[in-house]
């Protein structure tokens, strides 16, 4: 696993400002780091620069940020070192949560509201990908 990586994977910031804050970081520096190396035209890298501008403005909700950051190595896949992380611990969350809820609605008898839940789930986690 790559530094960046291992340096993603602690902490993921649950404030949607610095959030943004670290995707852009992230993004810079995965820039940077192409750039030096030779593995990125300057195009690319302005591109990538521009997408992440324009779908990472300010003032966005965490749950805006958690439906877009997934969406930004679908034409930049080497931006996946910078998104993956943050989906892979926002889905154990979600999946936590869910299981807990679900976990409740079964011993309360639920289990209507159970199912509903477990296939709204499965819908979410679909989206992600």
């Amino acid at each position: 696993m790559s530094q960046l990586t291992q340096d993603q994977n602690s902490a993921i910031p649950q404030d949607a400002s610095a959030l943004r804050e670290k995707v852009q970081q992230d993004i810079v520096n995965i820039i940077t780091k192409k750039l030096e190396a030779g593995e990125m035209t300057e195009e690319r890298a302005k591109a990538i620069a521009k997408l992440t501008l324009e779908k990472l403005p300010e003032g966005l909700t965490y749950e805006q940020l958690m439906k877009i950051i997934p969406t930004l190595d679908d034409e930049f896949e080497e931006l996946r070192v910078a998104v993956y992380p943050i989906i892979q611990e926002y889905q154990q969350k979600i999946s936590k949560k869910v299981e807990s809820t679900i976990s409740d609605l079964m011993q309360q008898k639920k289990y209507e509201d159970a199912l509903n839940l477990v296939k709204k789930a499965i819908n979410f986690e679909k989206k992600l990908g």
